[in-house]
């Protein structure tokens, strides 16, 4: 079963070139083009990894990836911020945030690919030590 992405960007173009380019690689693609239908789909589709921009015009990204990041469902999937906000105050929000790794616009198709592979390699050794703590976290809190 492939692994499942979820890209997030205001931008349709973006979306698709994204999306065209991680289904070649195998992926299979779900996309929201706003923060609420991100943070919906987040929860029902349970992706492997979100590709999330920042500057989305209903809800910008360091605010759907805290509303992610506290929700029990959600709080584990790895968020890449992908954005063309490439200041350092940008990026100390992004982690601040939660994001799991920050990547700025345009960047090559090979380097977005490898962040989302390195990423996704991650994602099992992360849950098999996060999940017992976020249930007796999210049980005391």
């Amino acid at each position: 079963m492939p692994e499942k992405v979820l890209i997030v960007d205001d931008d349709v173009e973006t979306l698709r070139l994204v999306g065209l380019m991680l289904q070649r690689q195998g992926y299979e693609i779900i996309a929201a083009n706003n923060g609420a239908q991100a943070i919906v789909m987040a929860q029902s589709a349970q992706p492997d990894l979100i590709v999330l921009d920042v500057m989305m015009p209903d809800m910008d990204g360091f605010q759907v990836t805290h509303t992610l990041r506290n929700n029990p469902d959600t709080a584990l999937v790895p968020i890449l911020m992908f954005t063309a906000k490439s200041q350092v105050d940008d990026k100390v929000a992004g982690y601040d945030a939660g994001v799991d790794d920050y990547l700025t616009k345009p960047v090559h198709p090979a380097e977005l690919v490898a962040h989302i592979k390195a990423s996704l390699e991650a994602m099992p050794i992360q849950r098999n030590l996060l999940s017992p703590l976020k249930k007796v976290l999210w049980w005391v809190l």
